[in-house]
């Protein structure tokens, strides 16, 4: 009765051994939206952007440190950051007294850089989620 135990055992670990060499790695892509936190390249230790499905916001520091958008609207109750929109293609935000920016996203590097383009497909600026390793991009210039 053990030996027939044991070989049943046997059996069944065997059976649940399984070969992962077939198993693809699942890709690392975000989702090809402008929405989260973004670095400014060239600004990397001043600026942020964070936009939300409605606003962008600008957050400075001098120390290379940021606050949460939470921890940045208890600080500043009265700043509400600037409405933004799609239109078309394109991303256009309202920077206040008649003055709008109207930009063209390009993502690249799996979704994590994107850079934004004027209507001539120029490069106006180039944005990197917050915490990417850009070394891994060969499109941040």
């Amino acid at each position: 009765m053990k030996k027939t135990l044991f070989i049943l055992l046997a059996l069944t670990i065997l059976n649940c051994s399984s070969d992962d060499s077939n198993i693809e790695a699942p890709t690392e892509q975000a989702e090809a939206t402008i929405l989260g936190r973004w670095v400014l390249v060239g600004f990397e230790d001043a600026i942020r952007y964070e936009f939300t499905e409605t606003k962008r916001f600008t957050l400075y520091s001098s120390d290379g440190v940021f606050p949460t958008l939470e921890e940045f609207n208890e600080e500043n109750p009265g700043l509400t950051g600037n409405d933004w929109y799609y239109e078309g293609e394109k991303i256009t935000v309202d920077l206040n007294f008649g003055n709008f920016s109207t930009l063209t996203p390009q993502f690249t590097c799996d979704n994590y850089v994107v850079k934004l383009l004027d209507d001539d497909g120029e490069t106006h600026s180039i944005y990197f989620r917050e915490d990417y390793d850009t070394s891994t991009c060969a499109d941040i210039e």
